[in-house]
């Protein structure tokens, strides 16, 4: 007989759980990422190594991310496969705070970047499903990570003050372990696939359409990420304190509220092509204003623009990704998105800002950046027609289950 608790909490909608999963793990993301590049200089590192470092990330994204998404799609264990990556990462985490040393560092960097690949393209392909379940926008679920971003990025700001510790890592820890416990609300999504393990990787591989939007997304993700690498240590180069590294991801954060909020609005009136150069040139507009550079405090101003691009960006790219691949293949899908852009596209900006960082400094590197996006946005108008959802994600059955256990 079932407990009248346990009852209740089976009542409780998918897309709650899925706002807790998303808060907590990007809660996690404000604690870590605001911070990392600094805690990197502070234990004596130098441009390169904080380069290699950073690039361990995005390096997992580009590999696992569409192992992940594959697996979890053929198998369909997308819960088990989340909540696997999350205890895993928690702990790896746990042992990187005790470590000084570059090439220990590097070790667990890449552990923790083989678990974390997974949860973005999970998250992203369980909120398109549920979306379509539940008739709830994407934007309304995801906004919920960045309110969770927003409030750890700026309490972590706040409890380190003027000097970073390891601390920040501890926090992201617990941040990850809370969210693992979010994701045991989550239904199943579909039964296994018959078809073999990569297949359902080619045959999205053989649509012209997405093989331009992934190349687009790694031409944004290339200039974006040396922004989202390196702007704490540009805001200390130009005079700012450590806390208004927290401060400025914080604000950035925020200014995604609305984005998400509203986004289906401007999909609609816009479409989500249009959405995608939208974003692309408040890039530009962002990295051509760092590029100056600005007093700390105008630098922390720039940041509201963040939402109209790198929030439009994100929409923009999961709904057209989704459209094109369809319903069946969601995880797979958001996977090589993943891989493209938070992997192989942030690889590149990272390795070269890392490169750069000690020649140019930060405020250099910010404006290779600013020039890299104008060659994005170049390259995206003259193939932007190609990129024409056919309605796929109408075509494929993907029922999600009420079934709560793997």
């Amino acid at each position: 007989m079932i407990s009248q608790p346990l009852r209740r909490v089976r009542q409780i909608k998918a897309s709650a759980w899925l706002r807790w999963s998303y808060w907590w793990y990007y809660a996690a993301v404000g604690c870590l990422l605001p911070y990392l590049a600094i805690y990197y200089r502070h234990l004596g590192l130098n441009g390169f190594q904080i380069g290699v470092l950073a690039a361990t990330l995005p390096i997992g994204a580009a590999f696992f991310a569409p192992i992940w998404g594959t697996l979890a799609d053929t198998f369909a264990a997308h819960r088990l496969v989340l909540r696997s990556v999350l205890v895993l990462a928690a702990l790896t985490v746990l042992l990187l705070a005790r470590t000084t040393q570059f090439g220990s560092l590097l070790l667990l960097m890449m552990v923790l970047a083989m678990m974390i690949a997974a949860v973005p393209a999970l998250l992203d392909s369980y909120a398109m499903a549920i979306s379509e379940r539940e008739g709830r926008p994407y934007g309304q679920l995801r906004v919920w990570g960045s309110l969770g971003f927003i409030l750890s990025a700026w309490l972590i700001g706040r409890w380190m003050g003027d000097r970073v510790s390891n601390l920040f890592l501890s926090a992201y820890s617990v941040a990850l372990l809370v969210g693992c416990a979010a994701t045991f609300g989550l239904p199943a999504l579909h039964a296994k696939h018959k078809e073999s393990v990569w297949r359902g990787v080619t045959a999205i591989m053989h649509d012209r359409a997405v093989v331009v939007l992934l190349i687009t997304t790694f031409l944004v993700t290339s200039s974006a990420s040396i922004l989202f690498g390196f702007l704490g240590i540009y805001l200390t180069e130009i005079g700012g304190a450590v806390q208004l590294a927290g401060t400025a991801a914080a604000i950035g954060a925020l200014s995604e509220i609305p984005v998400f909020v509203f986004g289906t609005r401007l999909l609609d009136r816009l479409s989500s092509r249009r959405v995608l150069l939208l974003a692309m040139i408040m890039y530009l507009v962002r990295l051509s204003l760092y590029s100056i550079p600005l007093a700390p405090s105008w630098a922390v101003w720039v940041q509201w623009l963040h939402g109209l691009s790198f929030g439009a960006y994100l929409m923009a790219s999961v709904t057209l990704i989704h459209a094109l691949a369809g319903r069946a293949r969601a995880a797979t899908a958001q996977g090589l998105l993943t891989s493209t852009s938070l992997g192989f596209g942030t690889i590149t900006g990272t390795l070269v800002g890392g490169t750069l960082l000690d020649q140019i400094g930060a405020v250099g590197v910010l404006r290779v950046a600013a020039v890299g996006m104008l060659v994005a946005c170049v390259t995206y108008l003259f193939n932007m027609r190609a990129i024409t959802p056919s309605g796929a994600s109408t075509k494929h059955g993907l029922q999600l289950t009420e079934e709560t256990t793997n």
